[in-house]
């Protein structure tokens, strides 16, 4: 066994998947743990069983892409407010999941937190979520928008509150009318309530659509006050054209 890809300490690595792509039931029940089964079958429906398996099936496979680790032997635990870590302390690898209708994401990174969402755009925005869960000054800007454009915008600061939150790890502990996401200045940013404990510039912030009908957001923390370098790859390697930067 040997490690196929090279991760440098300041990359991200951001895999992209089509689920029916990923593996079927045979492949859940050849590399998955009984845990992670018992999870998956739990959903109510059919589809929602197999992205479950699809996107464990995928976690496990891109992992053992950087370290000499059968995909059938990576061990997880899941911390204190329910972000999922690898266990055992055999990798310095970081991780995050995503999934969606119709796309499964896992970001990879060594030692730094990060964190990635992604949405399908087919769906229509639950634009009344926005009055209750997102900053003033968040609210404010989408409510300036004409509705055509409301609807796409919503996701992008959906997405990318996610990705601040899973990052953090801190789960639905952290109150998202605390923090806002800054569009209008280029390059998205954070900012973040002192009463956070936190600073939005040590946080990068990353939008890129996959595809035409997602939009994918990463957060991650800077080396320093340095970017990483955000690499989208795609599993299988060849399934899809080159994606679609934002």
């Amino acid at each position: 066994m040997r490690t196929v890809c090279m991760l440098n300490s300041g990359e991200v690595h951001v895999w992209c998947a089509r689920p029916e792509e990923v593996g079927g039931e045979a492949d859940g029940r050849r590399l998955l743990a009984a845990d992670e089964l018992e999870r998956a079958a739990r959903y109510r429906f059919e589809c929602d069983k197999r992205m479950a398996v699809a996107t464990r099936v995928l976690l496990r496979t891109v992992l053992s892409r950087y370290e000499a680790v059968a995909p059938s032997d990576w061990r997880f635990f899941v911390e204190r407010y329910g972000r999922p870590v690898i266990a055992d302390g055999r990798s310095s690898l970081r991780f995050s999941l995503s999934k969606t209708e119709g796309l499964i994401a896992c970001a990879v990174a060594r030692t730094v937190d990060l964190g990635v969402d992604v949405e399908c755009l087919r769906r229509r925005a639950p634009l009344e979520v926005a009055d209750h869960f997102f900053a003033p000054a968040e609210v404010a800007a989408l409510r300036a928008l004409p509705e055509p454009v409301r609807q796409g915008r919503f996701f992008d600061y959906w997405t990318l509150k996610e990705s601040y939150v899973k990052a953090r790890g801190l789960g639905l502990t952290l109150p998202l009318q605390k923090f806002s996401i800054v569009l209008d200045e280029g390059s998205p940013r954070i900012e973040i309530d002192p009463s956070l404990g936190d600073d939005g510039a040590l946080w990068q912030l990353v939008q890129l659509k996959p595809t035409q009908e997602h939009v994918l957001s990463l957060c991650v923390r800077r080396r320093g006050r340095q970017d990483v370098k955000v690499v989208l790859r795609w599993h299988p390697d060849t399934a899809l054209p080159a994606p679609v930067n934002s």
